[in-house]
C-alpha cells in the first residue's frame, strides 16, 4: 500500500509549485522578500539523494550554465532534505545540473530552500517531475525514472500520467524503451537517434545490425517499420507468429501499455490471446477496459 500519496492532479505546465506547494513560486530568490526565504548553503554540504533519476550531464551544456552562473548567479534556489545520518549535511530534491555548474565555477555556497517537510515516499516523484519539466532527462533515464515508481512505490501507469502531465500511451511507450538493446540504448542516450526511430525496433531480436544504416540515412518512423518488416521476412516464423499478428501484438501494447501474446492457427481458425501483467494494478485496470 502506498504511503501519504499525493493527488496527482497537477502537470508540468503548473511547474514545480504545483507539486511542493505555492509558497515555491514565494521563495524564489527573484522575489522581494527572500533575505528569510532561502539559505545559503555550502555547496561540499550537498549530495545528490539516491533517488535522483538523471545519471548523465552534458559536458558542454554544463560549461555553458556555469559561465552564466559566474556573470548572473543562481536565478533559482535549489531545494534540498536535511539528511537523517549527517548533521547540517543535505540531499538535493531538485537541481543537480545547477549544483554541479556552481562547482565548476568554484562557487562555495549556492542559495537553497530546505523542504524537511517533504515525505520521504513523495520525493522521487518530486525529483523526477522537476527533471521532465527542466527536459534534463534522457528517454532511457526517464523510462528508469518512471519504473522506479512503479517498483518501488507502486505507482500505476496512469497515476504517473497524472502526476507528469503526459499521456497514458506516452509513458507506456517510454516504458517500452527499457525493452531495446544495450546498443540501441546507446544510441538513445547518444541522440544519434530519435524515439521515434528507435520505437519500431521494440519487441524485435537482431536488429543492432540496423542501428547504424539508420543513423547513416537517417531513416523516417515509417522507413524503420519497413526495413524492420524487411529483415523479418528473412527469418523462418511460425505459422502462430506471422507479420499481421506481430503488428497486431505490437498495437495493443502501445495502447494499453500492457504486453500481449496472440496465437492464432489460420488452418483451424482458433486461438487466444494472453496478456502479461507485471502487478495487480495492471491486472485490475484490464479488468475495467473490459468491463467498460
Amino acid at each position: 500500500m502506498k504511503k501519504n500519496k499525493i493527488t496527482k492532479n497537477s502537470g508540468l505546465g503548473s511547474g514545480l509549485s504545483s507539486l511542493l506547494g505555492s509558497e515555491f513560486e514565494k521563495k524564489s530568490i527573484l522575489s522581494e522578500n527572500v533575505i528569510e526565504e532561502y539559505k545559503m548553503v555550502p555547496i561540499e554540504f550537498i549530495q545528490p539523494g539516491p533517488w535522483q533519476p538523471r545519471k548523465i550531464f552534458d559536458k558542454k551544456e554544463l560549461e555553458s550554465l556555469s559561465k552564466s552562473i559566474k556573470n548572473q548567479g543562481v536565478i533559482q534556489p535549489i531545494i534540498l532534505k536535511t539528511r537523517d545520518d549527517k548533521r547540517k549535511h543535505f540531499h538535493l530534491i531538485a537541481g543537480e545540473r545547477r549544483w554541479r555548474a556552481c562547482q565548476l565555477a568554484k562557487i562555495h555556497e549556492i542559495p537553497s530552500i530546505i523542504r524537511d517537510d517533504i515525505d520521504k515516499e513523495r520525493i522521487a516523484e518530486f525529483s523526477l517531475v522537476e527533471n521532465i519539466q527542466r527536459s534534463e532527462l534522457n528517454p532511457i533515464e526517464e523510462a528508469e525514472g518512471y519504473q522506479s515508481l512503479i517498483e518501488k512505490h507502486n505507482y500505476t501507469q496512469e497515476e504517473i500520467s497524472k502526476a507528469v502531465g503526459k499521456s497514458r500511451p506516452y509513458i507506456a511507450n517510454i516504458l517500452r524503451l527499457q525493452a531495446l538493446s544495450d546498443l540501441a540504448k546507446e544510441f538513445l542516450i547518444q541522440e544519434k537517434l530519435t524515439v521515434g526511430q528507435i520505437r519500431p525496433l521494440i519487441g524485435h531480436n537482431y536488429t543492432d545490425n540496423l542501428l547504424e544504416l539508420i543513423y547513416k540515412n537517417n531513416l523516417s518512423s515509417r522507413q524503420v517499420e519497413t526495413l524492420v518488416k524487411k529483415q523479418n521476412k528473412k527469418l523462418p516464423l511460425s505459422k502462430n507468429n506471422n507479420l499481421d499478428i506481430l503488428e497486431l501484438e505490437k498495437e495493443v501494447l502501445e495502447i494499453t501499455g500492457i504486453k500481449v501474446k496472440i496465437n492464432f492457427d489460420n488452418i483451424k481458425e482458433k486461438g487466444n490471446i494472453k496478456l502479461e501483467c507485471n502487478s495487480l494494478s495492471e491486472f485490475n485496470y484490464v479488468l475495467k477496459k473490459i468491463k467498460s
